[in-house]
């Protein structure tokens, strides 16, 4: 195990299903090939999708290390997916504490890779944090809906399942282990408190969730929409 230099970090790009190859090509272009594709769907309310006569939004998460400066490989990302459009997805980076010394081979030989014609500019800092609530399996729109009500504007969900003996449950001799949702809550760092307290006081009712909070490295895709604007705005529409 190695202590990650503080240039090296984790990126989470959410973007539509089927989008995710779109990340990863250009990630394998700057030989970047640790890279790990998840499952998961948006967090619309049930009123917009109503509207828009969807089901909830399929996204691709993929998760990757990279070396150097992440605001490269983010600016590249903004720019082939078109991220600075409202709804085409966001893409953060996570700095990391340590790492495997596979990982560690493996990034700098990508680090190694790279051309001085791949620099460019570089987005601004973040001064955002990753809300990670991990509940029972159908309590995502819940915990969203405690999230909402602190002035979340939205999340992506993935499906996971407890490992943790005590809860496996027998059923004719086979052990089945709880599907739990992890709930991704993407907010700035101003906003985290009161998010957080508003799904822990709610915990028991909405699956047990446990919540945790990463800061957040370097952020892109998100609008420019002050944090609850969209509640405050709701409020005033609902007094009119």
């Amino acid at each position: 195990m190695n202590q990650a230099p503080s240039s090296i970090c984790c990126l989470f790009a959410v973007v539509d299903r089927g989008k995710g190859e779109a990340v990863s090509a250009e990630l394998r272009r700057r030989r970047i090939l640790t890279q790990l594709v998840l499952l998961g769907h948006g967090t619309a309310s049930a009123e917009v999708m109503d509207l828009l006569g969807l089901d909830e939004p399929e996204k691709d998460v993929v998760l990757a290390l990279l070396p150097g400066d992440a605001g490269e490989v983010l600016a590249a990302l903004t720019d082939r997916l078109e991220l600075y459009r409202p709804g085409r997805g966001i893409a953060f980076t996570i700095g990391l504490c340590s790492i495997s010394a596979l990982a560690h081979q493996r990034i700098a030989a990508a680090a190694a890779a790279e051309t001085p014609s791949q620099k460019e500019e570089r987005p601004m800092r973040s001064q955002h944090e990753l809300i990670v609530v991990i509940a029972e399996h159908g309590f995502a729109a819940d915990v969203m809906d405690a999230a909402r009500a602190a002035g979340a504007r939205g999340g992506t969900v993935v499906r996971g399942r407890s490992l943790a003996a005590e809860e496996a449950q027998k059923f004719l001799h086979i052990t089945i282990q709880p599907e739990k949702d992890v709930v991704l809550i993407l907010v700035p760092a101003a906003g985290r408190q009161p998010v957080m307290k508003a799904i822990c006081a709610e915990g028991a009712g909405i699956g047990h969730a446990l919540a945790f909070s990463l800061p957040v490295s370097d952020v892109t895709g998100l609008s420019l929409a002050p944090f609850g604007a969209a509640e405050q705005k709701e409020e005033e529409h609902e007094e009119q």
